[in-house]
């Protein structure tokens, strides 16, 4: 199987910029038709900056200079984090956490191994968190394991932390409080 590159997504920079220059355009035109009329001294035309500097900002969030970046790659045998320059090998991954820190708006991956625990933050990329955990899934069950998410032990909630086990990803034999005893 192939690598799987997760990127940046530019597309709300350029959605911003856009959004941008459509205020920036009318400003612009607005602010010289009106502004050369009124200027006396060189020192007047210091109000008609404003709408050209917008108007480069604008032009300059929705045409990015640069690809985006790549921050994350999933292969067979590895994940390499571009922005520390780290790998994980997939035989030494133990255990994969998902949350929110507090204050924050995006979900947070914790790949932790026996060695090291690496954080990747999952913002503005072109895939969520669940699907980079369904990715590096996809990887563990070539090798023979699997990931499975925790429960809470009151409730029997999903507690978002994915623990790798070996064997098959889904329930071959009957659990003790599945059995019904005949009865429906």
């Amino acid at each position: 199987m192939c690598e799987t590159l997760i990127k940046e997504d530019l597309r709300f920079r350029q959605l911003g910029g856009g959004l941008l220059l459509i205020i920036a355009v009318p400003l612009t035109l607005v602010s010289i038709f009106l502004g050369f009329a009124a200027t006396v001294k060189i020192t007047d035309l210091g109000f008609l900056l404003p709408g050209p500097a917008l108007l480069a900002a604008a032009l300059w969030a929705v045409f990015p200079r640069r690809a985006p970046r790549t921050k994350l790659t999933i292969s067979d045998a590895k994940i390499h984090f571009s922005a520390s320059d780290k790998t994980i090998s997939l035989n030494e991954l133990v255990q994969i956490r998902a949350y929110v820190p507090l204050l924050a708006k995006h979900t947070r991956l914790v790949f932790q191994t026996d060695d090291q625990d690496t954080q990747f933050d999952v913002v503005h990329l072109t895939h969520q968190s669940q699907d980079i955990i369904k990715l590096v899934s996809v990887r563990l069950e070539k090798q023979g394991k699997s990931l499975r998410e925790g429960r809470t032990e009151v409730v029997g909630a999903r507690n978002g932390i994915w623990t790798v086990e070996e064997g098959a990803p889904f329930e071959t034999e009957t659990s003790p409080d599945r059995v019904t005893y005949g009865r429906e």
